[in-house]
């Protein structure tokens, strides 16, 4: 599983161009996944879509403090995964820390580093200066239940536990600030 998992991460990055691997998905069909409850603990390897219940999760934050998916309920999540060695995923980083810096409490933003060692992400936040919420994954767990096309992958999900948006690849991060921005604003406002 975690050759497969790899294996997908380093095509993530690959591509020609800023924005080559760079999709929204905000009216993706249902797969079988849709299924899944937010209370499943299973892993799916079916991509999952616009409005599917978010699998639940628990990581842990550079901070060492947990951030559980489910004690987010009532809150808008924007949920992220990415890497150290992603051009693109780096590239959009500012757009998490300013939106972090709008929001604050109001919306749960979490970044999940992908299959890195705890000192590699914490090194990179520090070098930064980044405050928003950062979780490793070095074992692919959580990863493992978001299959993706590659990374960075982001996630919109509403107060409900249902995802809403999903993006794959990024822009600059003035782009993605926007972007993530509007789909956060007709989130909270039941658009």
């Amino acid at each position: 599983m975690v050759l497969l998992l790899n294996a997908l991460l380093l095509t993530a990055c690959g591509g020609t161009g800023e924005n080559a691997d760079r999709q929204n998905t905000p009216e993706t069909e249902k797969t079988a996944s849709s299924e899944q409850s937010a209370e499943d603990d299973s892993v799916s390897y079916l991509p999952l879509s616009v409005g599917d219940a978010a699998p639940d999760f628990t990581a842990v934050l550079t901070d060492g403090t947990e951030f559980t998916l489910s004690e987010q309920q009532g809150k808008v999540v924007l949920l992220n995964f990415w890497a150290t060695w992603c051009g693109p995923c780096v590239r959009e980083m500012p757009a998490f820390e300013k939106l972090y810096g709008e929001y604050g409490e109001d919306v749960a933003i979490l970044a999940v580093n992908c299959m890195e060692s705890e000192d590699i992400v914490k090194a990179f936040q520090d070098e930064n200066g980044y405050t928003f919420p950062i979780a490793c994954d070095p074992e692919g767990d959580v990863s493992l239940k978001y299959p993706s096309q590659g990374i960075p992958y982001t996630l919109v999900i509403d107060e409900e536990g249902i995802i809403q948006n999903i993006y794959v690849g990024a822009a600059d991060a003035e782009t993605q600030y926007l972007e993530y921005k509007g789909a956060i604003d007709a989130v909270s406002e039941g658009e």
